[in-house]
């Protein structure tokens, strides 16, 4: 691409089309002002919203209305800035639209602690009453769910009041990790000194100079274990007020308190667990194969991150990449394609960089606003990928805001990466297919075998580690650094089999991991891949009536529960199919890769 260019300088249809939000500032002042005007409407219904049917659907409309618009002000401000990051209006709107948000939820935070002090038949009498108010009763009787497992507003608020305090930890480990741990000199490849950071961590770790791998791997290990027992304290802190605030609302564990509020069965993690350790064979094979390419006598895990193939060399200029793109995903259908096609021509996508545009790529919008796509497109093979990805939940937005109402378009969580993932998968099988150069196939199966490593086995480990812990704070277990780290040892023993040398650095790299001050979030990544790779595999094997089934599963949005909607392409959270299927495209793609590499 060269060199960076200004802002100014890109041409208008490689820019994402964020006028169709606001044409100008003033616009955004206007409903700036109409936002903080709509916010004490709402909280002037706080004592009669609750009088009668009448009153009730006012004012959830009302609060459907508030919180829709300051979602278009934050978006189109947060647009606007990572456009350029040095331009101080749109940085000043962001603050404008965040403080807004949170005057909107001090405010209006009514709504689900008096509902669940409220008769569930009489909140229920008014959804029956008010006869186009159908479509919210999903969302009002998951609200009432929680009645059996909510405090008095007493309580509730003596919790609140501590909920800063007891989840410091956090916010320790946040400060700890990113601003005051130095990690000191490494030697680059090229013989120099630099200086080892989070950032160019993993940079390092795929060094083709095994003793710069090696260096980056032991130096990032002994740092934090030189700080194991603060992070201890932090970590332990969260899991220690999470298990404590379940128990107080009536949740039998920390992982059933986790996984209620988009009513997954706990099945479902211990079934991943499982299903993960039958299949663990196939990984030491990976590793094996890993080991022959690399020529190694010993395979250490600072070598697990290394390429074993030559990077692909070929560019790909954006009118290639879309061309590939809508070719991969032309299996899901013409419904789906004519779609996506206007994502090129309406103003979707923000193509290339330009200097201070914000890094990296993401699919963004709200309910009513496009589903925007920021890029950073510099030609390469990567960049068509994450193209074919960003544009797969960019689609499952559309798809959801153009069949629901408001408050049933918001997808889950759960749901939120297996759109995307099952097209980068199409994109990947498309690829192989398509490609003569025995290169770039072995590049492109390489790419999808690192996926499902990192995101199915490498986080379902990170999963049942986190398990442990939570389980053993539940039963008033004390945890330890020794003890945990030696857990977590035995744990990557066990995850990389006998043919790996499991370095001793490894039993500190638990204590780098940002995720797991967030409870039971990282299970997700390995169950989404585990579902997008049922999908693509169902879709390219054109089983009948399913790409239709998906599309509708799509559309769905957040209307009903992960679970159930899961149920339209045939999957049972319960059981363990889909799971099993999972690691069957990996070993399959495993297979292939190791009779290319054969070839002569």
């Amino acid at each position: 691409m060269g060199q960076v260019l200004e802002r100014s300088e890109i041409e208008d249809e490689d820019k994402w089309k964020v006028d169709t939000i606001y044409n100008n500032l003033e616009d955004w002042l206007k409903d700036y002002e109409l936002g903080q005007k709509k916010i004490r409407e709402v909280e002037s219904m706080k004592d009669s919203f609750l009088l009668n049917s009448q009153n009730f659907k006012k004012a959830l409309l009302l609060d459907e209305e508030t919180e829709r618009l300051i979602e278009k002000l934050y978006c189109y401000a947060s647009l606007k800035s990572n456009e350029d990051l040095a331009n101080a209006t749109y940085q000043e709107l962001i603050g404008k639209a965040s403080n807004l948000y949170q005057e909107y939820q001090e405010k209006t935070n009514y709504f689900v602690p008096r509902i669940l002090k409220e008769d569930k038949s009489k909140i229920l009498s008014f959804l029956d009453q008010e006869k186009d108010f159908e479509s919210r009763r999903h969302n009002i009787l998951d609200i009432l769910r929680y009645q059996g497992h909510s405090l008095s507003e007493e309580e509730e608020k003596l919790l609140a009041a501590f909920s800063n305090v007891l989840g410091a930890g956090s916010e320790a480990a946040d400060y700890l990790m990113d601003a005051d741990m130095r990690f000191g000199p490494i030697v680059d490849e090229e013989g120099q000194e630099v200086e080892l950071t989070q950032s160019n961590y993993s940079v390092y770790l795929r060094s083709k100079n095994r003793e710069v791998r090696k260096q980056t791997f032991l130096q990032m290990q002994k740092t934090f274990g030189s700080f194991k027992n603060t992070l201890t304290t932090t970590l332990t802190s969260v899991i220690n007020y999470a298990s404590t605030s379940d128990r107080l609302n009536h949740f039998d564990s920390s992982l059933a308190r986790a996984l209620y509020a988009n009513n997954i069965p706990t099945s479902l993690y211990h079934n991943l667990i499982e299903v993960v350790h039958n299949h663990l064979p196939s990984l030491y094979h990976y590793f094996e194969v890993k080991k022959q390419l690399l020529g190694v006598d010993e395979f250490h895990l600072y070598d697990g991150y290394v390429s074993t193939v030559k990077e692909i060399n070929k560019k790909y200029p954006f009118e290639e990449g879309k061309r590939l793109v809508l070719e991969a995903l032309s299996v899901l259908g013409e419904e789906y394609i004519s779609i996506l096609k206007t994502a090129f021509t309406d103003g979707w996508i923000d193509k290339y960089p330009n200097r201070g545009k914000t890094s990296g790529a993401y699919s963004s919008g709200m309910y009513d606003t496009l589903p925007f796509v920021l890029l950073n497109y510099t030609d390469e093979y990567d960049d068509v990928s994450t193209l074919a990805h960003e544009l797969g939940h960019s689609m499952h937005s559309y798809l959801s805001n153009h069949n629901n109402d408001y408050i049933n378009a918001n997808y889950p969580i759960f749901l939120a990466e297996i759109a995307s993932t099952v097209n980068e998968l199409l994109f990947s099988y498309y690829m192989e297919e398509h490609t003569s150069d025995q290169n770039e196939k072995k590049a492109i199966l390489n790419e999808r075998l690192d996926m499902f490593k990192g995101t199915i086995f490498r986080q379902t480990m990170f999963a049942e580690f986190e398990l442990s812990l939570h389980e053993k704070v539940d039963h008033q277990v004390i945890l330890t650094a020794d003890a945990l780290s030696e857990e977590y040892y035995n744990l990557n023993k066990l995850y990389f089999g006998e043919g790996v040398v499991v370095d001793d650095a490894i039993r500190y790299e638990w204590l780098r991991i940002p995720h797991f001050y967030r409870p039971f979030y990282v299970y997700q990544y390995a169950t989404g891949l585990s579902i997008a790779g049922y999908i693509a595999s169902n879709i390219l094997k054109k089983t009948p009536g399913f790409k239709e089934k998906y599309l509708e599963l799509l559309k769905s949005g957040g209307k009903d529960y992960p679970g159930e909607l899961l149920k339209m392409i045939g999957i049972d959270l319960e059981k363990k199919d889909f799971l099993e299927d999972a690691l069957v495209m990996f070993e399959e793609t495993l297979r292939s890769f190791e009779i290319l590499n054969k070839e002569k």
